[in-house]
């Protein structure tokens, strides 16, 4: 019994579910061919109109013959009353076609149309069997009918015409005698039964039509919107923003000018994390609105994808001016974002900006050199707005040549590391090494490491360096007493690589080398490009019991909202609070508070740039503890590091610690 009732359940609950799955595609169904019914209305007026106006012309015609032939088959009092009746019919037809339903898109004029030569072709008729009855000519009424059915505007007008049509004709039959009576009984039966079925066959036929022909046209310009517009914001989609900047790069051609801007949303990824993709799409949304409303129709705004926005500018500008209007755009986006759920979200912009010079430049070459800007900006003035200028030209093709440079040489060799001293204030000893990238280009000489670097991150040839430099560090451990650490950097594109991280794991377990020695160092700004990724990169390197630290801690702006959140075992507070320490208390102050802080959350710290004795002893006053810089020492070459040791430990305790 209760397998029974068990069996029904299952039964009734897949009944249903077969049930709501079933409603619901109807009502998708429904939804998708949902259209505007004033735009619906609009379509049968326009569909049925050539109808009623071609019934105009064919009437008005054939009244004419009629109006002609009377005179030769008339007499008396009927040729005045049925000629005038004709030509009176003939002309309020080609008037009705060529002036009152010209163009027209109002279903009333055509139904009124439609009634006026119903009435205008009934009066004929019964003024015709008035003057001359002939029980024959009775089924003129029936064939009324017909036309009245093929050709009305709406059933408003087909069934009352119709039915004044039939009437007539059984009055004038029932004063003719009941057998023309019984006669026209079912002629008449069968032209309303005719009549009603064409005008809905018609109809139903005809209004298909029109409305499949609605749902096409709203598809098509639903298919167009989206291939123009992007469908979150509502603004202008990368297509249609090229499809823009080849029109106003026209325009230059002929004299006109215009700038270019690039943006790119800073700390929008955190918050699309943390609160979810709705409220991430209504910060989206919110964006869209302020950039029109800085732009307002001065220019086009677009959303080229994910965070990062376009902004065509008319009109020519100086450098100054478009730094106050990217001043102004960054105070806008920087504005509290009031979202659902009562989540107030706070995030900056920065901004990369490009004049479209005298200069035939396509426009991927503007493109080009605005995103240049904005990277400049993103990497120095984060939140801030950069015009291109003749420098970044210059850095431009520094880069172009030192990408080909990267690409063509022999990294292996040509790449080294140096290592500058962590040094531990309680105890006076070294306890880390931080290792730092050098490239000594046979073609190019010495390059900037903060050059070259950027380079590799922008072409994708990052990661490869990483593995090389790391394996180069690890060979240097080997040598080192057992309780150094190394620290090893890793950029935004490590961490987003789930490859990368693995073959970095794979170099750490090679070198035999125990992780723990192992410490590797993350920028926020490598943390914000992808958080949980970044996080879950972290957390593997982690595992294998390697250290992480948070480098440049400080220098971003929203540190403190996910630290929590990372595996971090130390904290680098930047070298920019270093610098104020002697200029103004309040950097002692921030110091301190991020030594405590770290000191709550059982974090090590580690203070860069430390250069001079003053510096040092503000810094023993706030309770430092970890300090690297040049006041202890400066990088040094691998085959270096055993002789600043040697001085630190002496041989003897050098070679025992090995």
């Amino acid at each position: 019994m209760r397998t029974d009732t068990a069996s029904i359940s299952v039964l009734r609950d897949r009944l249903h579910r077969l049930w709501r799955g079933a409603t619901a595609g109807i009502l998708r169904r429904r939804r998708a061919e949902a259209v505007d019914p004033t735009e619906l209305l609009r379509e049968k007026v326009i569909a049925i109109r050539p109808i009623v106006r071609g019934l105009c012309g064919v009437v008005g015609s054939y009244y004419c013959l009629i109006f002609v032939s009377h005179f030769f088959y008339e007499k008396g009092i009927a040729l005045p009353v049925l000629a005038s009746l004709a030509g009176v019919t003939a002309l309020i037809c080609f008037s009705l076609l060529f002036v009152y339903t010209k163009k027209t898109e109002s279903l009333t004029r055509l139904e009124i149309t439609g009634l006026c030569i119903n009435l205008l072709m009934y009066s004929n008729v019964v003024t015709y069997q008035s003057l001359h009855f002939e029980p024959a000519k009775l089924i003129y009424f029936v064939l009324l009918t017909l036309v009245y059915a093929t050709s009305g505007a709406s059933l408003r007008v087909v069934l009352p015409s119709s039915f004044l049509a039939i009437s007539t004709m059984y009055i004038l039959a029932h004063s003719a005698g009941f057998p023309v009576l019984k006669q026209h009984i079912w002629v008449g039966i069968a032209g309303i039964f005719t009549a009603f079925g064409m005008a809905g066959i018609m109809r139903a036929t005809i209004f298909r039509s029109v409305h499949a022909r609605v749902v096409a046209e709203k598809h098509r310009r639903e298919a167009q919107i989206l291939a123009h517009f992007d469908a979150l914001t509502g603004l202008p989609n990368r297509r249609s923003f090229f499809v823009e900047l080849e029109k106003v790069i026209e325009g230059r051609r002929k004299g006109g000018s215009f700038d270019l801007a690039l943006i790119d949303l800073d700390g929008f990824k955190p918050i699309n994390d943390i609160y979810g993709h709705s409220v991430g799409d209504a910060l989206l949304i919110e964006v869209g609105h302020r950039l029109r409303a800085c732009v307002g129709k001065d220019g086009t705004v677009a959303r080229l994808g994910g965070d990062e926005f376009a902004l065509i500018l008319k009109g020519a500008r100086s450098d100054e001016a478009l730094r106050q209007f990217g001043a102004l755009v960054c105070d806008n986006l920087r504005e509290t974002y009031l979202l659902g759920g009562g989540v107030a979200a706070n995030i900056s912009a920065s901004v990369g900006f490009v004049h479209s010079d005298a200069d035939e430049m396509t426009g991927s070459q503007l493109l080009e050199r605005a995103d240049y800007a904005l990277y400049y900006a993103k990497q120095n003035l984060r939140g801030a707005p950069v015009v291109f200028s003749a420098k970044h030209e210059t850095e431009m093709r520094d880069f172009g040549l030192i990408d080909q440079t990267l690409r063509s040489s022999n990294l292996e060799r040509e790449m080294y590391i140096v290592y500058q001293p962590q040094v531990d204030l309680a105890t006076q000893s070294t306890v880390s090494f931080e290792a730092l990238a050098r490239w000594e280009s046979e073609k190019l000489g010495a390059v900037r490491p903060d050059i070259f670097i950027r380079a590799a991150e922008r072409s994708g040839l990052i990661s490869d360096i990483t593995l090389i430099l790391l394996r180069k560090s690890l060979v240097a451990v080997k040598s080192w007493p057992s309780h150094l650490r190394v620290s090893f950097n890793l950029s935004a594109r490590d961490l987003r690589s789930t490859r990368a991280i693995g073959r970095i794991c794979e170099t750490v377990l090679a070198s035999g080398i125990d992780p723990t020695r192992i410490e590797f160092e993350v920028t926020e700004t490598a943390m914000l490009t992808d958080f949980d990724q970044a996080v879950e990169a972290l957390a593997r390197l982690k595992s294998m019991g390697c250290r992480i630290a948070l480098d440049d801690f400080g220098s971003g702006y929203s540190s403190f909202s996910y630290i929590h959140r990372l595996p971090a075992d130390k904290i680098k507070i930047d070298r920019s609070f270093v610098t104020q320490l002697l200029k103004h208390d309040s950097a002692q102050k921030i110091i301190k508070t991020i030594i405590d802080l770290c000191g709550n959350l059982s974090l090590d710290h580690v203070i860069e740039g430390v250069e001079t004795e003053a510096e040092l002893k503000r810094l023993r006053e706030v309770g430092a503890r970890y300090i690297q810089g040049y006041y202890f020492a400066k990088p040094m070459r691998a085959e270096e590091v055993a002789g600043y040791l040697t001085k630190e430990y002496g041989t003897a305790t050098l070679r025992e610690a090995v």
